[in-house]
């Protein structure tokens, strides 16, 4: 719904540079000025839960900040930009007021590092990342209203005077970084209605369980007695896709060892491995309808793509246009009387038609056939979150020499998740404690004096500067102390 609500209030405007004409003469002030007064209540919910010394674990809190106080971030924030930037600044603050919550951080801590701290992208990079993700999902549908707004959008900041000096809008980034892809795969309309509704409801027979799995010995001598016993007189076909690198093709192979027949194809970079996947077992399955082909039976590696052809797509939030087209092609065999059943098989266990399926695959990332090569909207869908840590190490490894050096050097790397996810045990105390001290921002002598609560940075021990290497592994006081314990 809220897609809708947004795509709603673009493609109803006369003219799409009406809306960032409106959005720039007040500079976003008054819906900004209404989010930062709905997030404030929550911000309290969470200040109430926890202290530094006290209340609910990190853990919590930050989960607790993605439902309540992001989520309000969120909701069609890619559309506030361009704007003032002092109007998205006090955005940035309530986000850093959060994260200090959360990791019972001081105030003078770097936002930054406190960012890094708790795996928190910039909300700058986060309204892109949702920008592009977004019109992904825009792109799977040829004729999407907004589409052809977007194109005349893209007419005007290309050629028009007003934008030479002004940040483009997020969703015009987002189409730039389409324009040197394949082609991408579009429908006429939704993917669920492209497909017959009986297809839909289709369920196909489909092994999960064939009494193998990754941990079994002499794999492929078990597989064959399995074969002898149960489908001997089955023709058996094997499916493969294997992505040697990012920058690598997929490659997709369907291998009939009876016949020695083979079938590949290559799709663009930007696909997944789960593309070359499911097209192999939908092409497997368009051989055995074409050939009338009764009483085959396909293996596959790819667990994934059997449990999205089993699931009802009704129940699905996404539903992907090739594993339709495989219930669909599922649902042709049946009527025609011809049997297939699609069974799982673990893969690099030895079974002699896998791996066989594996090689072909990997030659197909050079020489597959190009029927399949064009991207497709679900994957790009998957590249936006990547783009933004890249985005984001970019952006840490200029800040980190500037603001929140101490931290940078302990940190140099952006963690997919905060370390305190995995001591879920610990206090809030210590919590707090261990973030203070990764971000250099405790009660040290030396913090105190850069603070002008101290006269001077000494150690009471008078030896040195009192920094917290000193005061853990060089300063006499603690050593006596700890010797007289």
């Amino acid at each position: 719904m809220n897609g809708l609500k947004i795509t709603a209030s673009l493609s109803q405007l006369i003219n799409p540079m009406q809306f960032y004409s409106m959005q720039n003469s007040q500079g976003g002030l008054p819906h900004l000025n209404y989010i930062c007064k709905k997030v404030e209540s929550s911000i309290n919910i969470m200040r109430a839960l926890s202290g530094v010394r006290w209340g609910s674990h990190p853990y919590s809190q930050k989960i607790l900040y993605n439902a309540i106080v992001r989520s309000h971030f969120d909701y069609g924030c890619f559309l506030l930009e361009p704007c003032q930037k002092l109007a998205l600044c006090k955005l940035d603050k309530l986000q850093s007021r959060c994260l200090r919550i959360v990791t019972g951080a001081r105030k003078s801590s770097p936002i930054n590092a406190l960012q890094v701290e708790c795996a928190e992208p910039p909300l700058h990079l986060r309204r892109q990342y949702l920008s592009d993700r977004y019109l992904c999902n825009v792109l799977q549908i040829s004729t999407h209203p907004l589409l052809e707004k977007l194109r005349i959008l893209s007419e005007l900041v290309r050629n028009s005077a007003y934008w030479n000096h002004k940040v483009p809008p997020a969703l015009i980034k987002s189409l730039n970084k389409l324009f040197n892809l394949p082609t991408i795969h579009q429908t006429g309309k939704n993917p669920i209605f492209e497909i017959n509704y009986k297809s839909l409801i289709y369920q196909p027979k489909i092994l999960l369980n064939t009494g193998i799995d990754g941990n079994t010995t002499n794999a492929n001598e078990k597989f064959n007695n399995i074969l002898t016993q149960n489908w001997n007189e089955w023709l058996h076909i094997f499916t493969d896709a294997s992505k040697l690198s990012d920058d690598s093709n997929v490659g997709s192979a369907v291998w009939i060892p009876k016949y020695k027949i083979l079938l590949n194809f290559k799709c663009p970079p930007q696909a997944s491995v789960y593309i070359g996947e499911i097209i192999a077992i939908l092409e497997a399955i368009l051989y055995a309808e074409y050939h009338k082909l009764n009483k085959c039976i396909i293996f596959t590696d790819s667990l994934s793509c059997l449990q999205d052809i089993q699931k009802l797509p009704f129940h699905s939030r996404y539903n992907f246009y090739i594993t339709l087209q495989t219930k669909d092609a599922l649902a042709r065999c049946a009527s025609a009387g011809i049997e297939l059943i699609l069974a799982w098989i673990p893969g690099h266990r030895g079974i002699i038609g896998n791996e066989t399926a594996d090689l072909f695959a990997k030659e197909a990332t050079q020489n597959g056939s190009l029927s399949y090569y064009r991207c497709y909207p679900r994957d790009l869908r998957t590249l936006a979150r990547p783009q933004i840590y890249k985005s984001w190490d970019f952006l840490w490894q200029q800040s980190r020499t500037v603001k929140g050096i101490y931290y940078g050097n302990l940190q140099p790397d952006i963690p997919r998740k905060p370390w305190f996810f995995r001591q879920r045990n610990m206090n809030k105390f210590i919590t707090s404690i261990i973030i203070r001290l990764r971000l250099g921002h405790v009660n040290t002598p030396v913090f105190l004096a850069k603070l002008r609560i101290r006269d001077n940075s000494l150690c009471e021990c008078g030896l040195e500067d009192g920094t917290v290497e000193h005061i853990f592994f060089r300063c006499l006081n603690i050593q006596n102390l700890n010797s007289t314990r």
